[in-house]
């Protein structure tokens, strides 16, 4: 009997079978295309009607009353279904649907996992997302690492979806809400806390559901306006927004949310007149419309985070990088420059096509794009030095993916902010050189480094080995985790000068958690701003 999940997994467990041969109301085809798919899923990115296919197969299971007979004929086929079905489970019924499946997987892996391999095919049960579940379904207790932090968590209706937004580098904006929402630090009392976050997945809304820029920034002006509740007992200041891709997806966040505090992947975020360019499609309209704003990024409140490397992508790249004394190259890079994506030639990219210049250098391997995913992680867990050049934004999460392979990075992005560089020695483990010399000089002195200092360069691949647990969102070290650094961020801001709100009164002081209503609330035009 499944202990945690529904009443339709009556059978006994220890009648289950590993022959997957089909039974009258599962046809073998569902556990051929089960195997198949997650075959597949160890090596490269799986088309995303494959999982659609494996979440309809395990809802007709569910709903036909097939499942017990299922699991006795394919227990581990039946838990990849689920597995698979938990994005589609959470668009059509909601998390609670969805954590009730993966509970379903957890309870199927923990019974047969062991049988794995004794059927003739070797099930692998991972998806590139499922490394995470536990923390964004809130099924394991995040620690605060001892900090006497308080974070109140709004709930928003763009943030509605983590399964389904965990994917990809952007998932920051997932992880950290899930995080905060399940951590020892988190209060529902408002009048206790520190800090108040305010989740929005927005650039999964964004990508996944076409939301565009007037209908986020329509969404943004209710959201601060009239639901967020507590904003305006200290002006904003201590409420936390969090920015997973270059820009500020809120196109007039100047007018309402200028002084609170932005956690964001980028340093120098992209402004635009049309936030709607950031496509190829209107790649040439880019150029005019939007620039890079030096001054929105506010260092003394405002702190650089990592973007989102999956776990799946740190474990297949730790499996495949080489110790530093048998890797074959001196430096790598395989990405997009201006000519494969046009859009690169209006972001100030020129750097991407110059490191093409490289392509046939001895030692070198530069080039595009591999075919599969894990043929690029092989190739740059067996390089030295993996160049890290601009993106559409300053940031690239590309650095983060080669520290994971255990190479060095070479940074070629003359603006980017350093995630974290108040706590580690970025210069111990990473190079950086100016976007406007990529060429010759700078490969001869990469050469020159593993000829004539290697103790040096063996040094900077330990340290890359010590660090990179600072960039990984699924880090389980107790002293280095990106959610670590965060934290260590807000207690120092907590440490420093309060306001007191517009108004006080020390015989009657106001009570925290009891704001003005929503009607009497100034609009923005009757504010000073800080533009004119």
């Amino acid at each position: 009997m499944w202990r945690r999940g529904p009443v339709w997994l009556g059978v006994g467990w220890a009648a289950a079978y590993t022959e997957c041969g089909g039974t009258e109301l599962v046809a073998q085809d569902v556990w051929t295309v089960a195997r198949e798919v997650d075959k597949a899923l160890q090596v490269t990115h799986v088309p995303p009607h494959y999982g659609i296919e494996l979440s309809n197969a395990f809802f007709s299971l569910e709903r036909s009353g097939a499942l017990p007979g299922a699991i006795e004929d394919c227990a581990l086929g039946v838990a990849v279904l689920a597995l698979n079905a938990l994005p589609q489970a959470e668009l059509r019924w909601g998390t609670r649907k969805a954590r009730e499946y993966y509970l379903l997987y957890e309870e199927l892996v923990a019974s047969y996992g062991h049988m794995w391999n004794m059927s003739g095919f070797s099930w692998n049960l991972k998806t590139h997302q499922s490394a995470g579940y536990p923390l964004i379904l809130g099924l394991r207790e995040q620690s605060c690492f001892g900090l006497p932090l308080k974070i109140y968590v709004y709930e928003t209706d763009f943030a509605t979806k983590p399964v389904l937004c965990s994917q990809g580098m952007f998932a920051s904006e997932v992880f950290v809400h899930q995080f905060l929402l399940h951590s020892s630090c988190r209060t529902e009392n408002p009048a206790e806390a520190d800090f108040f976050f305010v989740p929005i997945y927005a650039a999964c809304v964004m990508t996944k559901e076409k939301k565009l820029a007037d209908e986020m920034d329509s969404f943004y002006k209710t959201l601060v306006m009239e639901k967020l509740p507590y904003f305006s007992d200290q002006g904003g200041r201590d409420h936390i927004f969090l920015w997973s891709s270059e820009t500020y997806d809120f196109p007039s966040w100047q007018d309402y949310i200028a002084d609170s505090l932005f956690l964001s992947v980028e340093a120098v975020p992209i402004e635009c007149t049309d936030f709607d360019f950031f496509s190829e499609e209107t790649a040439d309209n880019f150029g005019a419309h939007c620039q890079h704003c030096h001054w929105c990024f506010t260092r003394w409140k405002d702190y650089v985070i990592p973007g989102f490397v999956e776990r799946w992508s740190v474990e297949k790249m730790s499996e495949l990088e080489k110790p530093p004394e048998r890797r074959s190259y001196t430096a790598c890079y395989h990405g997009a420059d201006s000519d494969a994506l046009a859009i690169y030639k209006y972001a100030n990219t020129t750097v991407r096509n110059d490191l093409q210049t490289l392509n046939g250098r001895a030692n070198f391997s530069i080039g595009y794009r591999f075919a599969r995913i894990t043929e690029y992680f092989e190739r740059i867990g067996d390089c030295h030095f993996c160049f890290a050049p601009k993106g559409l934004g300053y940031w690239s999460n590309r650095l983060y993916e080669v520290l994971f392979a255990g190479c060095i990075p070479v940074i070629l992005s003359d603006h980017i902010g350093l995630p974290f560089d108040d706590i580690v020695d970025w210069g111990s483990f990473s190079l950086k050189w100016p976007m406007a010399e990529v060429g010759p000089a700078l490969a001869e002195h990469l050469e020159w480094l593993l000829e004539q200092r290697p103790s040096l360069v063996q040094k900077m691949h330990q340290a890359v080995m010590a660090n990179r647990c600072w960039f990984d969102y699924n880090s389980q070290d107790p002293n280095c985790s990106p959610y670590l650094g965060i934290l260590r961020y807000l207690q120092r801001k907590r440490a420093m000068p309060r306001s007191q709100g517009p108004t006080w009164d020390f015989a009657s002081p106001p009570t925290r958690g009891s704001p003005r209503d929503a009607t009497e609330k100034k609009s923005p035009a009757e504010k000073p701003t800080l533009i004119g």
